[in-house]
């Protein structure tokens, strides 16, 4: 063979079409081929050394008008507030805005990522589960399609989000200056950064007070998490405040302690994180920090349209006095 190897080359070589050569290269043959048929493909690409050429694909995209938001659970308010902010900035654009739900689930995610690679859209801004394959993003920028992290930091990938790490941080300060001083936390996945910056200031602010917490647990930032994970601290240790890594959580710690009969605040302080719309609907209104989700929504927005090189940005966060949390008598 003269010259570099062709993809109608590879089908020959393999026996299939073109196509089914271009849906392996693409990320497009899950669930859509037999493992022989693609195994083929990929030894045929081995042997005649193929390189896909990316600037070829670049030149052929053709805008499609939609960019796709990608998140991990549209029912949490926050997310959807987000939601809102991308899709503001989108309409000022004349452009559509695609939602895709991955409900918490890496497997969705990875498989909305083909998707999304297949049907060529002009962007994606993306919230994920966990750290998806390295292959699979740098594959959007490969193809010329722009990406955007927001609220969630993938490492090597600028994001933008909130100071969750210092607003953690200024959030158990207040708390221990109230006088609570025997306290648990409910912290979000250990592999969500958001997550891990909340437990990490929480845990700074702990240790600079000179104290330490009376237990750590982890729950997925749901209610049920919440609601269950408090029942378990409140019935196997004494403590006088729960804090959690959302508002949500936070939510079902409240709802917890009512059941359990123990008085919020009189002998409980709860504290959460985000400033969801329930978070002032419940009673008491929710001790937490505001996290600018619209404004995280609309900067990650824009940094999709800008045409400036995507730069990593820290939103501040502000904390809410409300009545889960005051002064010890």
């Amino acid at each position: 063979m003269n010259g570099r190897p062709t993809i109608k080359d590879v089908a020959k070589r393999a026996n299939v079409s073109p196509t089914t050569v271009s849906r392996v290269l693409n990320g497009g043959d899950l669930n859509h081929m037999r493992p022989e048929t693609k195994q083929r493909v990929l030894q045929a690409l081995e042997e005649l050394g193929y390189v896909p050429n990316k600037a070829a694909r670049v030149l052929r995209r053709r805008l499609t008008g939609v960019i796709a938001l990608l998140l991990p659970d549209i029912s949490n308010p926050f997310f959807a507030c987000l939601a809102r902010g991308v899709a503001t900035v989108a309409f000022q654009h004349n452009v559509s805005t695609l939602i895709c739900d991955s409900e918490h689930c890496f497997e969705k995610e990875t498989r909305y990522l083909d998707i999304l690679l297949e049907e060529d859209v002009d962007g994606l801004i993306f919230i994920p589960v966990s750290r998806p394959s390295e292959e699979k993003l740098q594959r959007f920028s490969q193809f010329g399609i722009k990406v955007v992290l927001a609220d969630r930091r993938i490492e090597g990938w600028p994001a933008i989000e909130a100071d969750n790490f210092g607003g953690a941080y200024k959030l158990t300060e207040y708390v221990l200056s109230l006088g609570y001083s025997r306290i648990a936390y409910i912290a979000g996945p250990a592999n969500v950064s958001t997550a891990q910056d909340r437990l990490n200031g929480f845990s700074l602010a702990m240790k600079d007070a000179g104290t330490t917490a009376i237990s750590i647990v982890y729950g997925d930032f749901t209610f049920e998490a919440g609601y269950s994970l408090a029942q378990q601290i409140l019935r196997e240790h004494s403590v006088d405040a729960i804090l959690c890594g959302n508002d949500l959580m936070a939510i079902g710690v409240l709802y917890a302690a009512k059941e359990m009969g123990i008085s919020v605040p009189d002998e409980l302080g709860i504290a959460g994180f985000d400033q969801i719309p329930y978070a002032k609907l419940v009673h008491p209104p929710l001790t937490t920090a505001r996290v600018p989700a619209f404004e995280i929504g609309q900067e990650a927005a824009n940094a999709l349209f800008a045409t400036a090189e995507i730069r990593g940005k820290k939103l501040d966060v502000e904390i809410i006095l409300g009545g889960t949390c005051v002064p010890r008598r």
